[in-house]
């Protein structure tokens, strides 16, 4: 039986939700609730610590509530979840996200959050996804599920997707597959299509002239100066944007100095198609890159093969290992820069790399709560966070990035 109560949301959490009070003192989530405001709920979800809710009716809006810009947020697209919220105030409330993430899981005090989080680069709020994963309607046209549904709606164009996408999500029909990959080069114009059938049997109509179609097709993008090869199976950031301000967020973490490989060699760990060991790395640099997609580790040789032809420190030479984190031996470092999945490092992967004895760690986050677990984790280890920057590289939605630069403490000498 559902259960409807009046409840005023204290605060917007990891995930996205609105996070109030029931009656009874639990903790209830609210999907699609603004901080400050008081809403009408429909319980959904009712366990004994904790309940989810849908808004029946807001009683008090935010000021910061406005009406979806894409027509298909009313439809039930479930894409972009934060249409509702003014984009100017996405930062700062993941911003407020990160540092309770810091505070409550990494058990850092308060003041030292206020000193530690600082705000980083933004993508623009429309046309810059150049990668999206698509579900096919029974028509053989494009969409996207709606929220917690297998239901697919219909969303051409897709308000965030680059142009060069919308071409394809316009004219494309697909047959025997129910959901497709599409990317793009912004910088290049390359395009390829990526249909997930498990016997073979996908087709695609409808395409432009030069769209690469399987596994096997290549995209390439330059960032920071540096041509990269992309396969479809690879992964890539959700954006030219999205890359390049990452990437100088990695700099300024990591520095010059440790970049240079002064301090010794550098570990690129959830490595991927090498997108900062060749944009931020000279040629001379030795560098181990760890990665355990074969299909990244195929584009990370093309990517490095210039900068490996080029290394002749034979005692440090570059490589490439396709390996987990968790299974990888260690070896000596001065610097980790490490990009691990939604789920983080975890305790085995914080463990194999603080053997490196790396001076610095830059560790890279797409979920404030296992970042947070990850940091706690390395500060354990014997790390000092130095800073969190927080990136906003998913317009229109919950979703953070974070990159946090930490720095080996000092051994006490008898």
């Amino acid at each position: 039986m559902m259960i409807n109560e009046n409840v005023t949301v204290e605060r917007m959490v990891a995930g996205g939700d609105g996070l109030a009070r029931l009656a009874d003192g639990r903790v209830v989530f609210v999907n699609g609730a603004i901080t400050g405001e008081q809403v009408a709920i429909e319980i959904t979800t009712n366990k004994k610590d904790f309940a989810r809710a849908n808004i029946v009716e807001i009683l008090s809006p935010s000021t910061h509530r406005v009406a979806p810009p894409c027509k298909f947020v009313a439809a039930g697209c479930g894409g972009c979840s934060w249409q509702h919220l003014d984009v100017s105030q996405h930062m700062a409330t993941k911003v407020a996200i990160v540092s309770e993430a810091l505070r409550r899981t990494a058990k850092i005090s308060e003041t030292e959050v206020t000193e530690l989080v600082k705000v980083g680069g933004s993508v623009s709020a429309h046309a810059s996804r150049t990668t999206l994963r698509m579900a096919v309607l029974p028509s053989g046209k494009l969409g996207f599920r709606r929220a917690s549904s297998n239901e697919v709606v219909e969303t051409s164009p897709c308000l965030v997707a680059h142009d060069l996408l919308n071409e394809i999500v316009a004219t494309a029909r697909v047959k025997n597959a129910v959901e497709v990959t599409l990317r793009c080069g912004a910088s290049t114009g390359d395009r390829g299509v990526w249909l997930h059938d498990e016997h073979g049997r996908g087709q695609i109509t409808g395409l432009q002239n030069g769209v690469g179609v399987g596994v096997e097709a290549l995209v390439h993008e330059t960032v920071n100066g540096v041509r990269l090869r992309v396969m479809m199976t690879s992964f890539f950031q959700s954006s030219l944007e999205a890359a390049e301000i990452l990437v100088r967020a990695v700099r300024q973490a990591a520095g010059e100095r440790a970049l240079s490989g002064v301090d010794g060699q550098v570990i690129d760990a959830y490595g991927g198609v090498g997108l900062f060991a060749a944009t931020l790395l000279s040629a001379d640099v030795p560098v181990t890159v760890v990665e355990s997609s074969e299909s990244s580790c195929r584009d990370a040789r093309v990517n490095l093969s210039q900068h490996i032809e080029q290394t002749q420190n034979t005692d440090s030479p570059s490589e490439i290992v396709q390996s987990n984190v968790e299974q990888w031996s260690p070896v000596p470092a001065g610097l980790v820069i490490a990009d691990p999945a939604r789920t983080g490092l975890g305790p085995q992967a914080v463990s194999r790399l603080a053997a490196t004895n790396a001076s610095r760690i830059v560790l890279v986050s797409c979920d404030a709560v296992a970042g947070a677990r990850d940091l706690r984790l390395l500060i354990d280890a014997g790390y000092e966070l130095e800073q969190t920057t927080v990136l906003d590289l998913f317009p229109y939605t919950p979703h953070i990035e974070t990159v946090s630069s930490l720095q080996r403490k000092a051994r006490a000498t008898r």
